[in-house]
């Protein structure tokens, strides 16, 4: 009986939890995707951004908040107004100053969905951007010394050992 049950109870949940998917996928859009040419843009170089899943509309909305002197190629402004073309739709971003701007895509439905990019390095010279904090010398030496000190207090603690048990 217990088994039959149990049995009962699984199939009705299998049932019931296959019926929601089907409903949520005929009742919601496709997912927004969100895609940078590059995320971490140099500061002046232009990114391409991308926005698919767009089904049903035919204009969005891009707009760069938390950060300065980012713009959008299209229109010099932080918002721009793109028509959908083939359920997506493009901008290109140029950040100017680094640090991380997010962008965010809506309609009149509300935000759609957002990205973060980080604009990074400087704008003169070539080579590598930053990555962070350098380490003074000394303390490269002392931490040297450190494991040096260390690895030679082992040694004599294992040749102390080694000499009392032979007794």
């Amino acid at each position: 009986m217990l088994r039959k049950t149990l049995s009962a109870l699984v199939v009705a949940g299998a049932l019931a939890l296959s019926g929601a998917a089907a409903a949520s996928a005929e009742e919601y859009p496709a997912e927004v995707v969100i895609s940078a040419a590059d995320v971490t843009p140099a500061p002046g170089v232009p990114t391409l951004l991308t926005v698919g899943g767009l089904e049903g509309l035919t204009e969005v909305q891009f707009d760069i908040t938390g950060c300065t002197g980012a713009t959008f190629q299209e229109s010099g402004t932080a918002r721009v107004v793109r028509t959908v073309v083939d359920a997506s739709a493009t901008a290109t971003f140029v950040g100017t100053t680094p640090g991380a701007c997010t962008v965010s895509v809506s309609s009149d439905e509300g935000v759609l969905g957002s990205t973060v990019l980080t604009v990074t390095g400087t704008t003169s010279g070539g080579g590598l951007p930053p990555t962070g904090g350098t380490v003074p010398a000394a303390a490269i030496w002392l931490g040297v010394g450190a494991v040096g000190i260390g690895g030679i207090a082992v040694a004599a603690a294992v040749a102390r050992r080694r000499a009392t048990s032979n007794r």
